[in-house]
């Protein structure tokens, strides 16, 4: 068996040599493993369990960069397999959804050696980037071999001053100084529930190297002389006192944790990423700031913000001016994510005439289950037989058909450095979204 990658926007998996019923439809960039064997212009061929057939000219022979934007509901989670197939997962959602999509892409339950994640990274603590992490670093069958984090943890109520820490004032200004760079930094008794939940996993599990970082941090080798990763957020400041680091206190805790999220520029030849958390107008615009991090806004591929809320800046979309854009969001709770403003924002600060807007949210599909019996529906709605009794037959009625989801809304966005594609699984017949390949123009070539 040799492996060999989709060169093609997409390609079919055929049942035969010959002929054209085909089993699935594959994307650039996918890996299968070719048998040798050809016949009429096809090469047999296996995709994860399926033998089948691909045409010759769809085949290529060099890996490229996947991202996968995977669908968690509310929250976000991005897992990358570089050129060299170095793998990065970034944030995990609230769920289990992370070590799900994990679970179909390496069919955990068959292998024996642990899948191997190079870098594992917390944009901040809020549960819906971390909680799912913690079945992530949980799994027997994963090892994750580094963590890098924003250096927030957050704390029990009365634990400091805040629940993230303890503050102080310089110059007029207040700013976080409870920061940790090791878990041996924050002392179990003092933490919130999640973020215990989230050391207990890390100490557990053991040889996971954990650090902090901010913008002052060198470039991450990740072992891929392919690809550029460079942090560019959060931005520290120096205590008088010490000269110990800490964080500007952007009014509440909410603003700040998620302003000071860390924020990643990846480089893949001449195709960058900018992956920025829930960075927030306050975070957004306090970056900008520092001259030297203005140039690491500028990315062809932009993971949006706080899921397209409405604390967007448009002066930072603007630096961005992003080719194509994810935004990962859900329904459960409803922040009324993405925002109409942000959508039509993202889309003006684009340097293509014809901008990529994908939503996890929007990009989902669900199905009718059809009807289903009282007790059944009391089940699923978690009615009592009085409350059933109270709702007349109209809401009844409208009661009795359930859905489920038939389709997750994950984005993929491929790369070889040279050309994007990007695309989103579809119901209908012909099973994708695609675009590609886009040119990944500068900055001066837009409109």
């Amino acid at each position: 068996m040799t492996k060999s990658y989709i060169s093609s926007k997409t390609a079919r998996l055929y049942e035969s040599p010959t002929g054209q019923v085909f089993y699935m439809v594959l994307i650039y960039g996918d890996e299968i493993e070719t048998t040798g064997i050809e016949s009429s212009g096809r090469a047999e061929a296996v995709f994860r369990t399926r033998t089948g057939w691909v045409r010759q000219k769809d085949l290529g022979t060099e890996p490229v960069l996947e991202a996968y934007f995977i669908d968690v509901g509310q929250g976000d989670s991005i897992y990358i397999v570089t050129p060299n197939r170095k793998k990065i997962l970034i944030d995990g959602g609230i769920g289990d959804r992370a070590i799900r999509f994990l679970a179909w892409k390496y069919r955990l339950k068959d292998v024996e050696t642990p899948i191997k994640i190079d870098l594992l990274v917390v944009t901040h603590a809020d549960e819906d980037h971390i909680g799912g992490l913690i079945r992530v670093v949980r799994h027997p069958k994963i090892q994750v071999k580094e963590v890098i984090h924003s250096g927030i943890a957050t704390f029990k109520p009365g634990a400091y001053d805040t629940e993230l820490g303890d503050l102080i004032t310089q110059k007029g200004e207040r700013f976080l100084i409870t920061r940790h760079n090791t878990l041996e930094d924050v002392a179990d008794d003092m933490l919130s529930e999640t973020f215990y939940a989230w050391k207990k996993a890390i100490q557990d599990k053991g040889g996971i190297s954990y650090r902090a970082v901010d913008a002052s941090t060198p470039p991450i080798d990740l072992g891929d002389p392919k690809v550029t990763l460079k942090v560019a957020g959060p931005r520290l400041e120096k205590r008088e006192l010490d000269s110990s680091p800490m964080i500007r206190w952007f009014d509440v805790a909410d603003k700040t944790i998620n302003g000071h999220s860390v924020v990643l520029r990846l480089s893949c030849g001449d195709v960058s990423f900018l992956l920025p958390g829930d960075l927030n107008i306050e975070g957004s615009e306090y970056i900008m700031r520092d001259t030297s991090l203005i140039g690491l806004m500028d990315a062809h591929v932009l993971k949006a913000p706080h899921h397209g809320s409405h604390e967007y800046s448009r002066s930072w979309l603007t630096a961005v001016n992003p080719l194509v854009s994810v935004i990962s969001s859900g329904d459960e709770p409803d922040h009324g994510h993405p925002r109409a403003n942000f959508v039509g924002a993202v889309g003006q600060a684009s340097r293509s005439n014809e901008p990529l807007i994908f939503s996890t949210e929007l990009a989902r599909a669900y199905e009718s289950l059809g009807e289903v019996d009282m007790k059944k529906m009391r089940k699923e709605l978690e009615l009592s037989n009085k409350e059933l009794e109270a709702l007349d037959d109209t809401t009844l009625g409208k009661l009795r058909t359930l859905f489920k989801m038939r389709l997750p809304g994950m984005i993929n966005v491929r790369t070889d450095g040279k050309q994007i594609y990007a695309m989103r699984r579809v119901v209908t017949g012909y099973w994708w979204e695609s675009y590609g390949p886009i040119e990944p123009c500068r900055r001066s070539d837009s409109n």
